[in-house]
């Protein structure tokens, strides 16, 4: 192809991708479905207006590999081995019932026996491209289900390199034993731990001395020679150019540099993987789609039950819970990208014949369009499912947190739940913790801490956790919709609950108030309240202002970080608080320089102007004392004046003249 013919593919591709984000982004739908549809329209078997898909298919695997490159800079690699660890027998377990089932289905339709050994393969792949994206996009990277799609996903792409290397095989075309292929898969493993030692080794020092350059289009340059030198010393061993990408994004992440990477990085990978959805997209021939939709549309609805009744499956072998094993199965229900790449191959060695490698493609690109909206819906679907299928009774052991009262329940142990327990165990305040990660409730139980193996949208763990009897239930969990449907539950259960819930953005909070919260604490709305409040500090406004800010914005109902303006009564308590004159308190402590000295040594008024109005000692007031009154460690002075001589007051009591 000539210049002229790149250049306007390209441009074409430009043109398409613009309106179809908008449009999506407005009706909320992800992007990716209308880049598939876009290349059906646009393609060879469309309206011609790319006539050789081929012409982008580099472009499209380029888009493969920023994206997980991508997907490898926003994970750590500590998080990374932890999903995988989490997910590799689950994953080992749904890539050996999709394989089984579709080679035992394929040998009952009479297919050969190599055919339906590689369709086995294929269609056990999931999308990682859709399915992380989607996570990452809803911020479920740190839930239960979202932890396990993740360590499935990482483990069916490392499959990907077996698979390659037994497709020959299963074509006849050579001539390999068992033991070739084990060889193979060394060789593999060996190529996987090399490039993984060595980008450890080399890549972090070259960035640290190009970070000293203090050019940012060095470090940009540097970044992507590592994607692309990465991608290619993986490919040259025998590996994908994707999982060297992969590779690199991990090692990256590990940098001080990953947020700045980042944003240098993602417009280009938005391009490129738009580019790379169109291309799947204009491979469909849509005449042999509607010469049988209803055959097509059948097998899909099919393939997506089947995988994700077999990934549930999995899931549950390995002792997870229904409603999170469904979620996780609805979610790699469709067909992956690699295994559209290794039909490819398939179809190039003979395995399939054009109709059936189009066939193949029409019901792979369809789960793909659907899996989405499978996505979207997957969280409520998978309640409304678990939910009528009874919990089992109750253990030996939990008689005890039946006779809970007046107690608090949290649905959550994770960093935030752990803390609160802590908390209400060191105040002697009845509780009991609530989470479905086997890891997490073994720790409560190691901490002695009261814990219930369970989930917290079911109505039946609810009532184990003695709901009915409960004071207050605190939501900290990372999946809003769980969050949503328990505290409509937990509401429903006890009317007369308070129902506290940590959720992630602040545009969640009427939906949540509406579903029965009695308050809902963003975390959005939480570190604006900091970021203000440690700026007001480092420009010495007192605690008792900053205080007040604070509550003005609460009283507010979170308005002012929704973008809502503050009413003119609101404005003038502000002004109100900014000019009053006002009073502070302060503890003296051990290493205060007040402590043990007089009022009459210290000469707080003469020094600062404020007035002392009481000291608080052993919860007994001691109003304006004398000036023979002598400071003790633990006592709380009660002073009154303006901002300026209140924060001096503070300097002194603390550091004593010098540092005053």
């Amino acid at each position: 192809m000539n210049n002229y013919g790149l250049i306007k593919d390209l441009t074409i591709l430009l043109l398409v991708s613009l309106p179809i984000n908008l449009a999506f982004h407005r009706i909320k739908l992800p992007s990716m479905i209308g880049f598939l549809v876009a290349g059906v329209i646009i393609g060879p078997h469309g309206l011609h207006w790319i006539g050789d898909p081929r012409s982008v298919e580099n472009l499209a695997e380029i888009g493969v590999v920023l994206l997980l490159f991508m997907i490898g800079l926003e994970f750590s690699l500590a998080n990374v081995l932890k999903n995988f660890a989490g997910g590799i027998g689950a994953g080992i377990l749904q890539i050996f019932f999709t394989a089984l089932a579709v080679f035992a289905t394929a040998a009952a339709l009479g297919l050969p026996k190599n055919q339906g050994a590689v369709l086995g393969l294929l269609i056990a792949l999931s999308s990682t491209a859709i399915v992380l994206k989607m996570i990452a996009d809803r911020g479920e990277i740190d839930t239960l289900h979202g932890r396990l799609s993740i360590g499935i996903l990482l483990l069916q792409d490392i499959s990907v390199i077996p698979m390659m290397l037994v497709i020959p095989l299963l074509a006849q075309t050579v001539h390999s034993t068992w033991l070739d292929i084990a060889l193979a898969l060394l060789k593999s493993a060996f190529a996987l731990a090399f490039i993984f030692l060595v980008s450890r080794l080399l890549v972090p020092r070259a960035l640290v001395q190009i970070a000293k350059t203090k050019n940012k289009e060095h470090l940009t340059l540097f970044v992507i020679l590592i994607i692309l030198g990465t991608g290619w010393i993986s490919q040259a061993l025998g590996l994908s150019l994707a999982m060297g990408a992969f590779i690199a994004g991990l090692i990256i992440s590990e940098s001080e540099y990953n947020h700045q990477i980042i944003l240098d990085i993602l417009p280009l990978r938005d391009y490129f993987v738009s580019v790379f959805f169109i291309s799947v997209g204009m491979l469909l021939d849509v005449r042999v789609f509607l010469g049988s939709p209803w055959l097509y549309l059948g097998l899909t609805l099919a393939l997506v039950v089947s995988k994700t009744a077999l990934a549930s499956l999995a899931s549950l072998a390995m002792k997870n819970p229904l409603r999170i094993s469904l979620i996780v199965g609805i979610r790699l229900a469709q067909v992956g990208e690699f295994s559209l790449l290794i039909a490819d191959t398939a179809r190039t060695l003979g395995l399939f014949d054009p109709g059936e490698y189009q066939s193949f493609l029409i019901v792979s690109i369809l789960t793909m369009l659907v899996s989405p909206l499978c996505i979207q819906f997957s969280t409520q679907v998978s309640a409304r499912l678990s939910s009528r299928v009874a919990v089992p009774s109750p253990e030996e052991g939990e008689e005890e947190k039946k006779a809970l009262s007046d107690h608090v329940i949290i649905a959550g142990y994770g960093l935030g739940g752990r803390h609160l327990a802590r908390v209400l165990k060191e105040t002697h305040i009845p509780f009991i913790a609530l989470d479905l990660d086997g890891e997490r409730i073994k720790r409560a139980i190691a901490e002695r801490i009261p814990a219930l193996y369970g989930d917290a949208t079911h109505r039946d763990i609810l009532r184990r956790a003695g709901i009915a009897t409960a004071r207050m239930m605190v939501f900290s969990i990372s999946d809003y919709a769980s969050a949503r449907q328990g505290v409509k539950l937990a509401r429903q259960l006890n009317p007369d609950l308070y129902i506290m819930v940590r959720t992630r953005y602040a545009s969640q909070v009427e939906e949540l108030k509406s579903n029965g919260a009695s308050e809902v604490i963003p975390e959005e709305f939480e570190t604006s309240i900091e970021v203000f409040s440690r700026a007001l500090k480092e420009y010495r406004i007192p605690n008792n202002v900053i205080e007040q800010q604070i509550e003005l914005v609460r009283l507010e109902g979170y308005a002012m970080f929704r973008g809502i303006s503050l009413s003119a009564q609101s404005m003038g308590k502000f002004s109100a608080f900014l000019t009053a004159s006002l009073t502070e308190s302060f503890v003296i402590l051990d290493d205060s320089w007040a402590n043990g000295k007089t009022l009459g040594e210290i000469e707080l008024s003469a020094r600062t102007g404020v007035m002392l109005i009481a000291v608080a000692r052993a919860r007994k007031a001691h109003p304006r004392p004398a000036t023979d009154f002598l400071f003790q460690d633990g006592d709380i002075l009660i002073l009154f004046g303006n901002h300026a001589e209140l924060n001096k007051s503070l300097k002194l009591l603390q550091s004593g003249p010098e540092g005053d």
